[in-house]
């Protein structure tokens, strides 16, 4: 018995989404409410807070910090709804693995395609898989924030300093606007 097995490539013009075009993030941080979307990864709930520090100093509020009830899961669409509901911005991550990578960019796209501005972080090693994964999604340019790998291994004194990087391109991308 001849098994057959057919194998989809998301990169295809054929397969991909409808286009989505990304909300100006805002130029400036001060009284943003911010969210948190939390994948699960070791470390990620960690280094989100340590980011959200950051952001507060940059006079950003907390709103939310929600966390997924599985790594290698979509959000459920009511997490998605609250954060587009109490937010101006929201941080999703941390992509440090194929699935889980993967899932973020669509959760951070999702997100995007209700109005919100997104900053997806994910790690130097699966960079490539959030490409495809935002290309299938009809955002093939996605601006991803992009720290070293690995994440879950990580002290809090090496977890800082992934979080001073995210935010300097954070920034970044906030000034040029």
């Amino acid at each position: 018995m001849t098994t057959h097995v057919t194998v989809l490539d998301p990169t295809e013009t054929g397969a991909r989404s409808s286009s989505t075009e990304l909300v100006l993030p805002p130029a400036d941080l001060n009284g943003v409410r911010l969210g948190l979307l939390d994948n699960g990864k070791p470390n990620s709930d960690r280094f989100l807070s340590l980011l959200a520090e950051r952001f507060s100093a940059d006079d950003a509020v907390l709103s939310r910090t929600l966390r997924k009830p599985s790594i290698g899961r979509l959000a459920p669409v009511p997490l998605v709804e609250e954060l587009v509901e109490a937010c101006d911005l929201v941080v999703t991550g941390v992509g440090d693995c194929a699935g889980c990578c993967s899932c973020s960019v669509q959760d951070g796209i999702a997100v995007e395609r209700r109005g919100v501005p997104t900053v997806v972080i994910v790690t130097t090693e699966f960079l490539t898989t959030a490409r495809i994964a935002s290309t299938a999604a009809g955002v093939p340019d996605y601006p991803f924030t992009v720290i070293d790998h690995p994440l879950g291994s990580l002290t809090p004194s090496q977890l800082a300093q992934r979080a001073d990087v995210a935010m300097a391109q954070i920034r970044a991308r906030l000034a040029a606007r």
